[in-house]
């Protein structure tokens, strides 16, 4: 099973925002669209389960600038301990150069920076980039809302991330945003060399209307981990590796201390996540004989939210699970007031700065591999979707300017071992960064003026570099959690039903297992709930993955 989190995409299972916030129809009604059903609608045709999945997908092309010190595969990222000191640039000019600007917004997950006048490293960021970047971050839980208004009022930003589910997906695509197949599919991706080396994973989540229609923010194939405070359990006599679920449940009491106000954790849903991995409950669906079941329809996913909602009851999560917002999560877990912190696996580079650096940081923080239930090795991990999100370009600017942003976009997912690469992650050599143990690292000014563009695009995810402990730590972990990973039957797939109810029926399930949770209703509501969710869009939801998944079975 997949629930929900403070960071979870609309697909059922990629992560990226929060859905609380998505007001399901208000981009629809906002644009007007609600008007074409009685009209021609260009977009009937041009989603059909047939033409998505036969959508012609960039043509892979890796590229390799450096050698890693961990090998990876198509599943398992590299890992590097070094980073290269003196790279060259790739490219001739920058990306975007003749442009006067280009207007983004995009969801952040770090506290805004200052504006190009009085930061360096977003200053540097825009002359490489050649002109004049007018960018709005937002906080990630406001960001689907934020969407939303802008979207409605008629103010399409030239770059945006797009959220999903968003009602009524493929007009909304089709009348707001670009088609990049002419420009991406195929080999035409060449002319982009570093887009092209995202797998074909990656690029699946981007078709509607039977093309490509956004570039990903390609991530892991295990995105979600459990982070461990492994100076915490250390001190308290804790095991931070349990073999099961009674030496997991363990450990959170273990953490647990109300007097010193310290608690195991402070959100529940991944913890649902974490023992439904233990129990073998599905990751958001399963699918049998080409027919797709629910997650609530299997009883081990009922098991672990009834667990978890014990341990609410037992008094193992922080007081204001029930409202926390997700900045506050990763505070609480840096402050120790937390033991363990459920969160993106890309997110180490970034807990281990606010735990100390990339050594000392390194030496407090650890991941925990899911056991199974009973012991005897790892549970199956639950994939994702490889990619964090998709990012869009607004329609009808003409092919100049598309091209110069999909360069710009080009120059995001330059790789180590680049001179771009080195300066986007890591701002202005001497203020932003300087070098320690041979790895660029931000100084207290640098980390005041990082930008995490990364969540427009980014090269593929590597671990590292850095040092070796925090390196080898995360790649052991990931080589675990890729070995038999549990995936999503529906990822890549479309079904028209969710594009529009989706929000709405996920809030649906949200809040009636928020209610379990938190001991407002017995668990036998779930079951209400789950009839409730199929009468409303759900059962029409599996069938249309039956659909596309019959589709792509006659590719």
């Amino acid at each position: 099973m997949t629930m929900t989190s403070n960071a979870a995409s609309g697909h059922p299972s990629a992560i990226q925002v929060s859905r609380r916030h998505l007001l399901a129809g208000g981009i629809a009604a906002g644009l007007g669209i609600g008007t074409l059903a009685g009209c021609s609608d260009p977009t009937k045709e041009a989603n059909t389960a047939e033409r998505n999945v036969g959508a012609k997908l960039p043509t892979y092309t890796p590229v390799d600038l450096v050698q890693p010190d961990l090998p990876g595969n198509e599943v398992l990222m590299s890992g590097y301990y070094t980073y290269p000191r003196h790279p060259k640039r790739v490219f001739d000019k920058p990306p975007a150069s003749g442009l006067d600007q280009i207007k983004i917004m995009y969801p952040t997950f770090v506290p805004t920076p200052p504006g190009a006048s009085k930061n360096k490293f977003y200053a540097q960021f825009q002359d490489n980039v050649g002109c004049t970047l007018n960018i709005r971050a937002i906080s990630s839980p406001d960001y689907p809302a934020a969407f939303q208004t802008t979207i409605a009022g008629g103010d399409v930003p030239d770059l945006c991330m797009f959220p999903r589910p968003t009602p009524d997906e493929p007009r909304v695509m089709n009348k707001l945003f670009c088609d990049l197949g002419p420009y991406l599919a195929g080999d035409a991706v060449k002319d982009f060399p570093y887009l092209a080396a995202m797998p074909p994973d990656t690029w699946r989540m981007t078709v509607s209307n039977g093309s490509v229609y956004a570039v990903p923010q390609p991530r892991p194939v295990a995105p979600q981990a459990i982070f461990v405070r492994l100076d915490l359990a250390e001190q308290l006599g804790l095991n931070p590796e349990p073999g099961g679920y009674d030496e997991f449940h363990e450990l959170m009491r273990g953490f647990t201390d109300k007097k010193a106000r310290r608690w195991a954790s402070a959100s529940p849903r991944p913890v649902i996540n974490f023992i439904g991995m233990m129990l073998g409950a599905p990751n958001n669906w399963s699918e049998e004989g080409g027919k797709f079941t629910y997650q609530l329809a299997d009883e081990r996913c009922i098991d672990a939210i009834q667990r978890v909602a014990g341990m609410v009851k037992e008094g193992l999560f922080h007081p204001d699970s029930a409202s926390i917002v997700y900045d506050k999560i990763r505070t609480v877990f840096y402050a120790g007031q937390t033991g363990l912190l459920g969160d993106g696996a890309v997110g180490w580079d970034l807990f281990v700065r606010q735990l100390g650096g990339p050594v000392d940081g390194a030496k407090k923080l650890g991941m925990i591999n899911a056991p199974k239930e009973n012991g005897g090795g790892d549970a199956r991990h639950y994939a994702g979707t490889s990619v964090q999100a998709v990012t869009v370009i607004k329609k009808d600017l003409g092919e100049d300017k598309t091209r110069k942003i999909l360069n710009f976009l080009n120059f995001l997912a330059t790789p180590i071992g680049s001179r771009e690469h080195l300066e986007r992650k890591y701002g202005v050599e001497g203020s932003d960064f300087t070098w320690v143990d041979g790895l660029p690292t931000l100084t207290k000014m640098g980390t005041s003026e990082f930008m995490d563009v990364q969540y427009i695009t980014d090269s593929m995810t590597t671990i590292g570099p850095g040092p070796k402990l925090g390196v080898d730590r995360q790649y052991a972990w990931h080589k675990r959690a890729s070995a038999d990973p549990l995936r999503d039957p529906t990822v890549g797939l479309y079904s028209d039903t969710y594009s529009r109810k989706g929000a709405t029926l996920n809030e649906l399930i949200n809040n009636a297992t928020n209610d379990v949770i938190y001991g407002r209703k017995p668990i036998s509501t779930l079951t209400d709930a789950y009839q409730d969710w199929r009468k409303k869009g759900g059962d029409k939801i599996a069938a249309e993955f039956a659909e596309s998944l019959a589709a792509e079975s006659k590719r």
